[in-house]
């Protein structure tokens, strides 16, 4: 190959390959045009005398707004379902199905094998009471928080939706998938009874259950919140009718999550 053969052969590589970045940049403009990569960093705080892990997701947005909404994601091995180990991960791809939106997610940096039961609530809720105020201090100003969870886990959230102090709400938007049987049945004593503090403000609630779940109960559940008409409660509820317990949530994170976002700015 001659010098002028070889002047234009690079010549037309170096014609195609602008050519072909700038049709990438068109099909692919955040991998290209946003070098900066969200990041996923672990934290200690105290929780009851305690020191324990946590982690957080930072979007890539994070590097120029502080101050995002944080996402409180309760998750335990469960007792039997063990597959679903990858619910950080989910909460993140039904943050991302929210056109425009952005916000941090936070769990314990481990799932813990522990089985969340109604009489242990408050253990359960005092370590997330005392993560958001670490997250307060160091990640965001933004007062908009989430607690989101499936199975037994779910329970907790919905527990804390009626039982949190009144005085001391941490959590505005609750997002509640599959909540264990013997949660469900406190709740019901709970609403029946009429028994949990009532002087709270604008409260977002999405309820979904699948087909392994006690459906009496839920429909139960979902009748009763439904009929209380609170006025402090903006309250959606579906029924995966052609899912499980370890398919349901993606889809229900993703799902509850535009519900309790909708119309909100950030």
């Amino acid at each position: 190959m001659n010098v002028k053969t070889k002047v234009v052969f690079w010549s037309l590589i170096f014609i195609f390959g602008v050519k072909t970045i700038a049709i990438a940049s068109d099909i692919f403009p955040e991998r290209l045009v946003d070098t900066t990569l969200s990041k996923i960093e672990v934290f200690t705080f105290i929780s009851q005398g305690r020191e324990m892990k946590g982690k957080i997701y930072l979007p890539h947005s994070y590097n120029t707004k502080k101050s995002l909404p944080a996402i409180f994601l309760i998750d335990f091995t469960e007792q039997h379902f063990k597959l679903a180990t990858d619910e950080f991960e989910k909460a993140i791809y039904g943050i991302n199905q929210i056109k425009g939106f952005n916000a941090l997610v936070v769990s314990l940096d481990a799932i813990p094998d522990i089985d969340a039961e109604p009489d242990n609530f408050e253990d359960h809720y005092a370590i997330f009471k005392d993560m958001t105020r670490y997250v307060d201090s160091l990640y965001t100003k933004n007062s908009s928080r989430t607690f989101i969870g499936k199975g037994s886990e779910s329970g907790v959230v919905l527990m804390t939706l009626f039982l949190e102090d009144t005085a001391q709400q941490v959590f505005d938007n609750f997002v509640v998938t599959d909540p264990s049987p013997n949660y469900a049945s406190s709740i019901i004593d709970l609403i029946e009874k009429n028994n949990f503090p009532k002087n709270k403000s604008n409260k977002k609630l999405h309820f979904s259950f699948s087909t392994s779940n006690d459906r009496t109960k839920c429909t139960t559940l979902i009748k009763l919140i439904t009929e209380a008409k609170y006025p402090w409660l903006q309250f959606e509820a579906k029924e995966y009718k052609e899912s499980d317990f370890e398919n349901t949530y993606p889809l229900s994170y993703a799902e509850g999550l535009k519900f309790v976002f909708k119309n909100d700015k950030f």
